[in-house]
């Protein structure tokens, strides 16, 4: 008799708790530097060879992702980090090229992030390190008095809308389209 009325305080205290909780926002960390950033199409990246000026350069990359590079030829940089077009390109200078090539390639300007729905200026913005759906709607010029604050959804750049709501918190990647619900008074 003690073990039924045990399980049946155990039942219920996980019922209790389920009701007195809603179910959390959707969470994801944002970047809070450019390491590990995945160039695309977008991204304006500066390629700089020391002691080389002919080959220091800026570039925009476009929809294909590669750039042609003197002497090289063509080179893709869509979905490499920076280090890893900067180890690419030492690779492929050593040798016929220069004996001891130094290259450095840094993001001059990251693509867009795209803010709709209820928000005061919705638009493209440029994407910067660390950013979070609060600081988007913020770019944004804020909430429009028809903004539903507890529908904010994000649509990943090339991937499907993820469920349920995100919270203000939620990282923002480059390409990303956040969408502010409008409420119904």
């Amino acid at each position: 008799m003690k073990i039924i009325k045990l399980c049946a305080l155990l039942v219920l205290s996980f019922v209790f708790a389920g009701c007195n909780s809603s179910p959390p926002a959707l969470q994801d960390v944002p970047e809070t530097t450019s390491r590990g950033y995945s160039l695309g199409a977008g991204d304006t990246v500066s390629i700089v060879v020391y002691g080389e000026p002919e080959m220091t350069m800026h570039f925009i990359i476009d929809k294909s992702g590669a750039i042609n590079f003197p002497y090289i030829g063509p080179l893709v940089l869509k979905g490499k980090t920076p280090e890893q077009v900067s180890d690419e390109l030492t690779t492929r200078l050593r040798g016929e090229y220069l004996s001891k090539p130094m290259v450095t390639v840094s993001i001059v300007a990251f693509r867009k992030f795209y803010i709709s729905g209820e928000v005061k200026n919705p638009n493209g913005y440029a994407y910067e390190p660390g950013l979070t759906v609060g600081r988007a709607i913020a770019l944004a010029g804020g909430f429009t008095d028809r903004a539903d604050r507890s529908d904010i959804s994000i649509q990943r750049a090339g991937e499907g809308e993820l469920p349920g709501s995100v919270g203000s918190g939620y990282a923002v990647h480059p390409g990303d389209i956040v969408t502010i619900g409008m409420g119904f008074f």
